[in-house]
């Protein structure tokens, strides 16, 4: 089968090979899926760039790593090996379950349309791949390919930020940062929806129009508007309630300026690849807090019926509408370094796909 393989860390997506490997087959618990369409999100980015190794080796319980366990891990445990290449590229996709390992959860899914929430080494920029039957998850028939395909990175993400990280609370103000992006469009539309209010910030006005169509506030241009002045004239001095941010560096630090008595904000991206500096006082003085977010690591903390709700409340809302994607393009497995160096372009707006099944109608 063909395969989007890295075999070494890189900056340069050319370095992504289509090869061939052995057609994988699933053990206990575990389902093969016949891939769809494959997602491809800034996450994607950090396994070809090994931002997450590099960032895992930094954490509290990688410091002291036992003889028979010497990698990097996602978690305090050591149950989730953060891989090193060469591996399968892709965390997001859509297909069909067409074998099953033994196990109940594994044979109840032979035969749907699955989004499967993979990862290296395993990815879904391929033909095949398998999965734990828990990471995969059927899709409603309304819900079509193109917008299965990006229900947990986007979707699932901003349901958990909004509503059960933060609580966000209808009438507060809750400001987004890289705000055009798909994810960013999400939290607007359920803002709308739930009744809380959104501040947009962009670094241009390419998608002005489209959030304040969408029900947004107020969107910020920081290329030419001053982020804290404007959320003081806002607010009447009061600041933010809540914030989310996956740009980081210095944008992050401002954000923090902007909150206010009590005010929180999430991280869950570095899109600026910059670290944020932020004076201890600029916590201090209105009690603020920061926390970070990392899906993967979010959803292990969940029980499994609390899991089950979240999902039905997600797919409920994509159903409705309130999460989706634009789509700008949608290119061959064969041609996954152009996909990715256009996922990768500065400005773009609209998500980046792979078509991996030659069967499917183009």
């Amino acid at each position: 089968m063909k395969s989007a393989m890295i075999h070494a860390f890189t900056e340069d997506p050319g370095d992504i090979r289509v090869v061939d490997v052995p057609l994988p087959e699933p053990g206990d618990g575990e389902v093969r899926v016949r891939m769809l369409l494959g997602a491809v999100h800034p996450a994607d980015l950090n396994y070809l760039r090994g931002t997450y190794y590099r960032a895992l080796e930094r954490v509290i319980w990688n410091q002291a790593r036992p003889a028979d366990a010497p990698g990097v891990y996602f978690d305090p445990a050591r149950r989730t090996e953060c891989p090193a290449p060469p591996y399968a590229l892709g965390l997001e996709g859509v297909g069909i379950v067409e074998k099953c390992g033994p196990g109940f959860m594994a044979r109840r899914l032979l035969g749907k349309r699955v989004v499967v929430a993979g990862g290296p080494p395993r990815g879904t920029w391929q033909e095949y791949t398998v999965v734990n039957a828990r990471r995969a998850f059927p899709v409603p028939a309304g819900i079509p390919d193109e917008q299965a395909a990006l229900f947990l990175a986007n979707s699932l993400s901003a349901y958990a930020m909004v509503h059960d990280v933060l609580r966000v609370r209808p009438g507060s103000r809750l400001l987004v940062t890289a705000a055009g992006s798909a994810l960013g469009k999400d939290v607007v539309r359920l803002g709308r929806r739930n009744g809380f209010r959104t501040v947009c910030v962009v670094r241009s006005d390419a998608n002005t129009a489209e959030l304040l169509a969408l029900g947004a506030e107020a969107v910020i241009d920081t290329s030419r508007q001053d982020l804290v002045g404007e959320i003081a004239r806002l607010t009447g001095g009061h600041g933010l309630e809540f914030a989310i941010d996956c740009v980081g560096g210095e944008l992050a630090s401002s954000v923090v300026r902007c909150l206010g008595l009590g005010g929180h904000l999430l991280v869950y991206g570095t899109l600026s690849d910059g670290p944020m500096r932020i004076p201890s006082r600029d916590l201090m003085m209105p009690v603020a807090k920061v926390s970070g977010f990392y899906l993967g690591n979010w959803v292990s903390q969940q029980p499994l019926l609390r899991m089950l709700r979240v999902l039905r409340a997600v797919r409920k809302l994509s159903a409705e509408g309130v999460f989706r994607a634009d789509v700008a393009r949608v290119y061959p497995l064969e041609d996954v370094a152009q996909a990715v160096a256009a996922a990768m372009r500065p400005g773009r707006t609209g998500k980046v796909l792979l078509s991996i099944d030659s069967r499917r109608p183009q």
